[in-house]
This record gives C-alpha cells, structure tokens and sequence, in this order.
C-alpha cells in the first residue's frame, strides 16, 4: 500500500521558523554572562604568587588599600614583625610568614588573634589578598608602597 504524503499545510507549518522565546534568550544571556565569572576564578588562582614572590615583594615594605570599608596599613619588618592599623580603631602588631604559597599573619588584637591565611593575586598595579583560611573572611585589596610610613 503506497505511503500517504503529508498535506501541504502540514509541510509549511514545520517549515515556518519559530519565534525566538524570551525564556531561552534570558537563559542563554545569563549563560553567557556567568562565564567570564567562572573562568575568570581559574584565571584569578593561576596567577597567585608563589611564598617566595610574596616573600620579595613585602618584607620592608607597607601594603596600603582597604578592609571593607576601612583604610588599612600593614608594614611587614624583615624580622616577621608585623604593625598596621585598619580604620581609625588604633593600631596592633602581630607576626607574618608564609605558609608553602600563602601569606599568614597574626595579630595580637585584629581579628581575636587568630591567625589568617592569604593568596596573594596581582591586579595591574594592586593586589587582592584572598583568604584561604578556614574563617573565610574577606579578602583584602591595596598597594605596595617601599618602605615604611612615618610613626611605623
């Protein structure tokens, strides 16, 4: 028995392109937009320095930027002496040294003195301080300037 052909309303409605929906464009945007996020974390943990890096680049000198909303001041002494102040609640000191690729620090008073642990990233002239530690506190942004302020 020969094969019945589909009529021809039927072969144009299949052919009629869809209209795009604003679901699957929404999603798709999204999409995109969550991608430079996700690989931009691999990018960010790649470019990390290494103990020795960190080691270089601080020790005599004073990273300045910010703690949450609070100018911050870390002056780190070749010795593993630390002095700083974060906002205007006074000053503490502490200890630093590097744990394998991390920066850890001490402070007497600062966060209870308990003992923190930090990548350090550079971003064009800056660097991030991501927290690595298990207390996940925020991380830290600023600028290495040589040497130390006044008063330190």
């Amino acid at each position: 028995m020969p094969r019945k052909l589909p009529s021809k309303s039927t072969v144009t409605s299949r052919l009629r392109p869809r209209k795009p929906s604003w679901r699957r464009f929404s999603a798709l945007a999204i999409a995109v937009t969550m991608l430079p996020g996700i690989f931009g974390h691999q990018a960010l943990a790649q470019e990390a320095l290494t103990g020795d890096q960190i080691r270089t680049l601080i020790t005599g000198n004073t990273l300045q930027g910010n703690f949450l909303t609070d100018p911050l001041t870390m002056v780190f002494y070749a010795d593993g002496v630390l002095r700083g102040s974060i906002g205007f609640t006074g000053s503490d000191s502490g200890t630093w040294g590097i744990d394998g690729d991390n920066y850890c620090n001490e402070w007497f008073t600062y966060f209870s003195g308990v003992r923190r642990c930090y990548q350090w990233i550079p971003q064009g002239n800056r660097y991030l301080l991501k927290n690595v530690d298990e207390f996940k506190i925020r991380n830290i942004q600023g600028r290495i300037k040589k040497g130390k302020p006044k008063g330190y």
